[in-house]
């Protein structure tokens, strides 16, 4: 499966993403713990972001916590 993600504030879209990438992976769950600690450059760590998952089509289908680097909660 193929997924988009994107690093925006909480509560914040699309279009105030710190970064975004692709996910090619076996299902949503896989790909929702995947994204939760993804390291991307020029990503500071700070609280208060959050991860978006698109499908294929651009549909967003999960939002959560971004936990950063190691899983914890930043």
């Amino acid at each position: 499966m193929i997924f988009s993600y994107y690093i925006v504030p909480a509560g914040g879209h699309v279009g105030q993403m710190l970064v975004s990438g692709s996910l090619y992976i076996v299902d949503i769950e896989s790909a929702k713990r995947h994204a939760e600690t993804i390291t991307p450059p020029n990503v500071p760590a700070k609280p208060g972001l959050e991860i978006i998952l698109h499908d294929h089509r651009g549909n967003e289908i999960w939002r959560g916590p971004y936990l950063g680097r190691g899983g914890a909660a930043i």
